[in-house]
């Protein structure tokens, strides 16, 4: 039975333009996506950005500009960014639109019986939006951003979210909410052991800067962040006027809810957001598949940091299909790892141009020295793609985008291999070399749909040059193949 599944990505802070670090979880969520597609599932995806932040109002005064100004120059970079990366979406959310402050009012007001007011002192780090407590500090810093956090005393909402702990503990037992992967399941069980405490859910308008959602009914209050943003994934769909587009992907119990996060925000996603979503009332997300982080030599990607890439740098010196390439088959969900040029100048070589363009470029060298047309019967290739197919559907399946690589990519060596074993160039018999050569051509049909999540535009070329128009179905079907300018040209 085909499903329908409500994809999101979580939305960044944009007080700074994005970096390849931010790519990661677009690219991964955009190949989830073409792949589900692929297997004639029916997805409708989102993205946004987060203009609330206390972020982006520092970001602001320190260029002496709006705030409004400056959260509007930023999406617009971000929306860019994404076009970019060739990451297909059904919609895009602005934290600043109407749809989204009506949608954060009323999710207040359905949660107001969790709801109370409380003196509040503590640690602010400002680039994690949260609270800290001494023993979370290095050498009294964050350790993700190497600030020292604020010391905060004010009057707050909190929230009740120590009700809510053996609820949430039950989900997560019998995986009403499934963590991707399992291994991170360990960070959620840390927070249950430490105990949940209560968190504040407001900040004062002073020390907001004036920014932000108003707390319903208390003008001198701006709802934090963190409750303001998880509202984005409703009110994205029109959740402030129960339109029909959040009844069918969000209250439809048919339709599975996946979250795409990186795991230094897994507290807010796996923790806070259920136990506010129990409380409004609202329905549970099913999956929450989270990644880690694309460093530098080790170090998180930061402009304060200053190690910081741009996307568009990558995609000027490698072109789109390979950067996506790279980032689907260098990391992994279930670890960090280093962005390297030089690494991404290898793959390219030798898995693309080497590889799966090179074998393109004999397959069709050889049809075009038969006349240029191939009819499509036999196929002596068969079981290496159905083995193929397998391990990419399994992999797929659970977010291994880079094993799912690894699958076509020993597609590819094999169909190499059987160029080679063949000799097909020295063969008399036109029957057999027939035969051969349509083997060759299912394995390229296949790999184009292969590839397709990873790199759609090299998708579309391939077919192109097999001749492919639409059709599915390929045997007792005769394809005019056409040559095509190299699928990866020479690095400069």
């Amino acid at each position: 039975m085909l499903k329908k599944i409500y994809i999101t990505t979580a939305i960044p802070y944009i007080n700074a333009d994005p970096h390849i670090g931010h790519s990661l979880e677009f690219v991964q969520a955009d190949c989830a996506v073409r792949y589900q597609r692929l297997k004639g599932n029916d997805v409708f995806f989102v993205a946004g950005v987060d203009e609330n932040s206390l972020k982006n109002v520092l970001a602001a005064e320190k260029l002496s500009i709006p705030v409004k100004q400056l959260v509007d120059e930023k999406a617009a970079v971000f929306r860019q960014m994404l076009k970019d990366l060739n990451v297909e979406l059904s919609d895009f959310i602005r934290t600043t639109e109407p749809r989204h402050l009506e949608g954060v009012k009323k999710f207040w007001l359905a949660t107001q019986k969790d709801i109370y007011q409380s003196e509040y002192q503590g640690l602010y780090c400002v680039g994690c939006e949260d609270f800290k407590k001494e023993d979370e500090l290095v050498d009294g810093l964050c350790p993700e951003h190497k600030t020292k956090p604020e010391f905060v005393s004010e009057k707050n909402y909190f929230f009740k979210l120590s009700d809510y702990q053996q609820k949430l503990e039950e989900i997560y037992q019998h995986n009403i909410i499934q963590i991707i992967p399992e291994s991170r399941k360990a960070d959620i069980e840390a927070f249950f052991k430490a105990g949940l405490k209560d968190f504040s859910i407001s900040r004062s308008k002073e020390r907001a800067h004036n920014w932000g959602i108003p707390v319903p009914n208390d003008e001198s209050q701006v709802i934090y962040v963190w409750f303001d943003a998880l509202c984005n994934y409703l009110t994205v769909l029109g959740y402030f006027n129960n339109s029909p587009i959040y009844r069918a992907w969000w209250e439809d119990p048919t339709t599975e809810i996946w979250h795409f996060i990186g795991k230094n925000i897994s507290k807010f996603h796996c923790i806070y957001w259920p136990a506010m979503l129990f409380s409004a009332g609202v329905r549970l997300p099913t999956r929450i598949i989270i990644h880690g982080f694309i460093t530098i030599e080790g170090e998180k990607i930061a402009k304060s940091l200053g190690n910081s890439i741009e996307p568009k740098e990558v995609i000027n010196e490698f072109g789109v299909d390979a950067t996506r390439y790279y980032l689907l088959r260098e990391f992994s969900l279930a670890q960090d790892g280093d962005f390297s040029k030089e690494k991404m100048k290898e793959r390219y070589q030798n898995e693309l141009a080497n590889g799966l363009g090179n074998l393109l470029n004999r397959v069709v060298a050889l049809i075009e020295k038969e006349g240029g047309k191939i009819k499509i019967e036999k196929n002596l290739l068969e079981e290496k793609i159905k083995e193929c197919w397998q391990k990419y559907d399994a992999a797929l399946s659970e977010f291994r985008f880079n094993q799912g690589a690894e699958a076509f990519l020993k597609l590819i060596s094999e169909a190499d291999a059987f160029v080679n074993q063949t000799r097909v160039w020295s063969i008399e018999d036109k029957s057999q070399k027939e035969e051969i050569l349509s083997s060759l051509w299912l394995v390229l049909a296949n790999l184009a749909d292969l590839i397709s999540p990873y790199m759609p535009q090299t998708s579309a070329k391939i077919k192109e040059s097999l001749g492919i128009k639409g059709q599915s179905d390929f045997i007792g079907q005769v394809f005019e193949i056409k040559r095509i300018p190299p699928l990866f040209p020479r690095l400069n």
